[in-house]
Parts: structure tokens; C-alpha cells; sequence
């Protein structure tokens, strides 16, 4: 079952009261604003040191089952409000009443040095990012057409009621409010093979299956001038595979493929003849054999005799959302924050031909389990869509992901030069039995050339996150998360990764755009970056070289290491 604090309060209630067996008080009131009175519906409610929370309904109010008897701190907390702390005194089976009045925080950030890398902390959601005379001077320059960033978020404050039970009793929510990180697990293979085998093994329940990707290729299809081919079609033809004798897809944006001989064609594959041609095929093509084996984890170019490659112009997108009760923060959220990215990019790219698709999914027994609308050229029309679902269900961990992808398959998806994403954003993994349907829709997605960008939300586990890390490298898209720099939702699991950047979500959202437009990565503006874990370098995770004093040097003086 998923844990009670990775669930909104609607689940929460319905979960519980369905068959409720007291074993502790109940702390029940209402959050409002202390200069207007109004109720502030999102906000969180926490026991201090206890899993148990929930957040606030559109009036305002929440109830919290089961609290254990005795002195507890309750922590509210409200994006754009300074937070609070209360003692109340629970007694079992009985309610305590508490109501709690947030105020407005002040808009600060705070410079924080944590070893020799200067990152800065936000001292309150929605304050202003400020950056010193020198850091501004110091500021990497946005790449060329890149649109100036938007004014920062004010605190959100609630909006006016309607009485229509609708999305305007939420609280008007600024974007830039969500905070996200990422990992491109494929420019940090190692680490990404030790993080996986780590995974397996430490399983306690379902083993993850071993993918066989240790054997990696990345092809890279170039024109004769050197610029990357999107679209490039591909056609690898293996000798000796158990699994499949061929493959035919696609390069991305820019002009590259992994290829794993072992995943694609089964155990046995003792070389790949790989041909590329222009996008669509073409009488121009070039063939090159690899060695499997001797070729492992190697880089290999082709070049295509004609000077075709050009600007990616179009872009499908597609949002694949997990819609249970548990997704509640996060669908409102990601629905308010669309529009800015829509903005944004085609500030950034005039003219560019964009389409938006959109899958939402729940589980077995739910009032659906998935529902497609396919692409349209209308942002207003998937805002729409966007602002149209609600977030209920759910009930158990796992959720229908696996139908989810197949449906996403559905979508009418370009081929060529468009780029393909979607970004599958959840909080919970496939059910134990689907993950093999989960992935074999993520295998079909590689070979159609999809990317998938996974968004890890509230509540991902180790399960979760193997499916996510994997569908990611599989498809040469990236892993995101959500962090808890923002204040927004519920606590979000430490990624296990060496390093990555925290942004905004809208803003990361925007650079993934621009990477496959641009068909190379695109890196953040130093004005987005709220704080930083490890020694990050363009995507990479530098590792730590410990370097030992200088010592006398021994009689063999040729040997050792030379000091600059």
C-alpha cells in the first residue's frame, strides 16, 4: 500500500474512513491567510517526525486519522507563507481543533557556501532570485534567441470563490513555483551501471530485471559538413541474436543512437551491420559492421555523403500524468505552469511547429484507467485538457504505468526530423507483475524513436525509480525529480545520484525542449539555479580525486608523478 504520506487528502479520507478502526486522536481545522482571513487551500499539514500529513481542501480545512495520543507539533506550510509550528494535545479517540493562520514570508534569498562551490537557497518559495553585482558579472550567457526569464513568482494568494466547485477555488499559482532536478544517465554510464546493479540486488521484494545494457554503442549520424542528421533512419542487422535479427528506427535531434547489443538482439550477437540514411531512407546511405564486444561502450560516427542536416522545426510533446489522489500537487501545479512553458519556447524558437498530446492514467478499478487525447497545435486546448482532470483513485502503491505507455504508443506521433517526447510524470511504479509489460512498451517507445523524459514525484520508491532511470536510457531521454526547494507538496525522495542542479521545473521543462530542438544539450541559465549537489559539470559527475601531499622525492626520481 502507499504510504499515508505520499497521499493527498482525498485519498487519505476516503483510504481510511472506508474501514476505520480508531487507534489515536483525530487533528482536524482550517489554514487561512492572517491578513485576509481567506482559507488557503494546498497548503501542507504534517505531524513533526511522523509520516502523517495531508493538504488542505478548497475551504481550507484537513483531518488527520490515527495521531498518536500526547504532545505533537503540527507543521503547516504554504507556498509563498512563512510556515508554522503549533503543540497541540491529542487524546485517543477523541478531535482536537486547531485552526492555523499563515503570514505572507518576506522575499529573500540567502547566499549559502557549502565547500568551495557558492549555491544559493531559497528562504522563501516565490521570493525573488537575486544575484549579486559579481555573480551577475560572473553569469554564463543565455544561448543565442534564448528569451529572458520571466519577472519572479509572487506568493500565491487565493483566489476569488466561484461557488462552481471548479479550478478557480484553487489559490492562483505563479510558474516557477515547482522545483526539479535531472540526471543524463547516459554522459554518467558507469555510475548509472553501479547505481542499477546496486538496484537488483537490493530488492526486497520483486527482483528488477537485469537489462543487458552493459554492452553499449552510441552511433552518431552526421552530415558531411559534421552537424548531426536528425531523423536519421537507422537499420541494424545482427548476426547471431537470439532475441531479434533487426532493428529500424531513428536517430534523435542530434544524430545519435545507443545501441545495446545484448537488450536489442538477445545474448549471442557477435556483430551489428548498422546502415544510415537520410530521414524517411533514401538511395544515400552508408553501412558500417561492428564487433560486439570489442566495441563496447565506444563512441562510433557515420557520415552521410550529403549536406542535409537542418534545424528541427517541429516537436511533438506529449504528457503521460498520473492522475490517483495521490498526484493532486503536482497535476495542479504541472496545469499551471504549461502556459509559461508553451511561452517560452516559442518565444525562443518563432515559427516552431509544435504539437501537444496527453495521456492520463489511474489503476484497475478507478473510474478509468487511462484516457488519450491525441495531439493538437492548440496550447489553449491542452491547457484545457489539463485543467480538465482531477486527481482521485489510486488506493494501493502501484498504478496502471504499463497501460499508460501503451497508450502513449497510440498518440499519432511524427517521424523524421520532428522530435518525439513525453514526459511520464508519477509517483508510483507499474504493479510487480506488469513491470515486464512496462518495459516492453518502453522497448516499442526505442524503437520508434520516442524519448521519454520520466518526472519522479511524492512517494517514488526504489521500484519506481528503476523503471524510470531505465525507460530514460533506453530511450536517450534524461531522469527528472522533483525536490523540496520549492515547499510545494509533500517530502520528495533524495535522487541516488552524485550530482545535479536544482531549477525550476518550468525551467528545466524548457532547457529539455530546447536540447532537442537545438539536437544538443542545452544547460542552464546560472539565474535558474537555486542550489547544487557534487562537482556538476554540462551533465557530467566529475569524481572526487584525492590528491596527497607532496613528499620528498625517492632516489628513483624518475618515477612518480610530476608537479606543474
Amino acid at each position: 500500500m502507499r504510504p499515508l504520506h505520499a497521499l493527498g487528502l482525498a485519498a487519505v479520507v476516503a483510504l481510511l474512513t472506508a474501514a476505520h478502526v480508531p487507534t489515536g486522536g483525530i487533528v482536524s481545522g482550517a489554514v487561512t491567510d492572517a491578513a485576509t482571513g481567506e482559507p488557503l487551500p494546498g497548503a501542507n499539514v504534517q505531524i513533526v517526525g511522523t509520516a502523517l500529513g495531508a493538504a488542505t481542501d478548497v475551504d481550507g480545512r484537513f483531518e488527520l486519522l490515527d495521531v498518536p495520543p500526547g504532545r505533537q507539533d503540527l507543521r503547516v506550510s504554504f507556498v509563498g507563507y512563512a510556515s508554522e509550528t503549533v503543540s497541540v494535545d491529542v487524546s485517543e479517540g477523541e478531535r482536537t481543533l486547531v485552526d492555523v493562520a499563515l503570514a505572507a514570508a518576506a522575499a529573500v534569498d540567502e547566499v549559502v557556501v557549502t565547500g568551495a562551490r557558492p549555491v544559493r537557497s531559497r528562504a522563501a518559495v516565490g521570493a525573488a532570485r537575486v544575484l549579486s553585482g559579481e555573480a551577475a558579472a560572473d553569469a554564463s550567457p543565455r544561448p543565442a534567441g534564448f528569451a529572458e526569464a520571466p519577472a519572479p513568482p509572487a506568493p500565491a494568494t487565493p483566489r476569488e470563490r466561484t461557488g462552481d466547485g471548479d479550478d478557480r477555488d484553487a489559490p492562483q499559482r505563479q510558474p516557477g513555483l515547482l522545483t526539479a532536478g535531472d540526471i543524463d544517465d547516459g554522459l554518467n554510464w558507469d555510475a548509472y551501471l553501479g547505481y542499477a546493479r546496486r538496484a537488483r540486488s537490493g530488492q526486497d521484494s520483486e527482483p528488477m530485471p537485469d537489462l543487458g545494457l552493459s554492452d553499449r554503442i552510441v552511433l552518431r549520424v552526421v552530415d558531411s559538413a559534421g552537424h548531426p542528421v536528425a531523423g536519421a533512419r537507422v537499420t541494424v542487422e545482427a548476426r547471431g541474436g537470439r532475441r531479434a535479427r533487426r532493428l529500424v528506427t531513428e536517430a534523435g535531434t542530434d544524430g545519435r543512437l545507443a545501441l545495446f547489443p545484448r537488450y536489442d538482439f538477445g545474448r549471442g550477437v557477435r556483430e551489428m551491420r548498422v546502415t544510415v540514411a537520410e530521414p524517411g531512407g533514401g538511395r544515400q546511405a552508408r553501412t558500417r559492421t561492428l564487433a560486439v564486444g570489442r566495441n563496447a561502450d565506444a563512441a562510433v560516427e557515420i557520415a552521410l555523403p550529403l549536406r542535409i542536416a537542418d534545424r528541427v522545426r517541429a516537436l511533438d510533446l506529449a504528457f503521460v500524468i498520473d492522475v490517483t489522489g495521490s498526484m493532486s500537487d503536482e497535476l495542479r501545479y504541472l496545469t499551471d505552469e504549461f502556459a509559461d512553458i508553451v511561452e517560452r519556447v516559442e518565444g525562443r524558437y518563432p515559427g516552431v511547429d509544435l504539437r501537444f498530446g496527453l495521456v492520463a492514467y489511474r489503476d484497475e478499478g478507478d473510474q478509468f484507467v487511462t484516457r488519450r487525447f491525441d495531439f493538437t497545435r492548440s496550447a489553449d486546448e491542452m491547457q484545457r485538457r489539463l485543467a480538465g482532470l482531477r486527481a482521485d483513485g489510486g488506493g494501493d502503491y502501484p498504478e496502471a504505468m504499463d497501460q499508460a505507455l501503451e497508450s502513449a504508443l497510440d498518440l499519432d506521433w511524427r517521424t523524421g526530423t520532428a522530435g518525439r517526447i513525453a514526459f511520464l510524470v508519477a509517483d508510483a511504479p507499474p504493479h510487480a507483475d506488469k513491470t515486464e509489460k512496462t518495459l516492453a512498451a518502453v522497448r516499442e517507445a526505442r524503437a520508434r524513436g520516442l524519448r521519454l523524459y520520466p518526472v519522479a514525484a511524492s512517494g517514488v520508491a526504489d521500484e519506481a525509480e528503476y523503471v524510470m532511470r531505465a525507460a530514460a536510457v533506453l530511450t536517450q531521454g534524461r531522469h527528472l525529480f522533483l525536490t523540496d526547494d520549492s515547499g510545494v507538496g509533500l517530502p520528495h525522495a533524495e535522487p541516488k545520484i552524485a550530482c545535479y542542479q536544482v531549477t525550476p521545473l518550468n525551467s528545466l521543462i524548457v532547457r529539455v525542449v530546447a536540447s532537442e530542438l537545438e539536437g544538443r544539450r542545452v544547460e542552464a541559465d546560472r539565474a535558474d539555479v537555486i542550489r547544487e549537489v557534487g562537482d556538476y559539470d554540462a551533465g557530467v559527475c566529475e569524481p572526487t580525486v584525492v590528491v596527497q601531499r607532496p613528499v620528498e622525492p625517492r632516489r628513483q626520481g624518475e618515477l612518480g608523478y610530476v608537479e606543474d
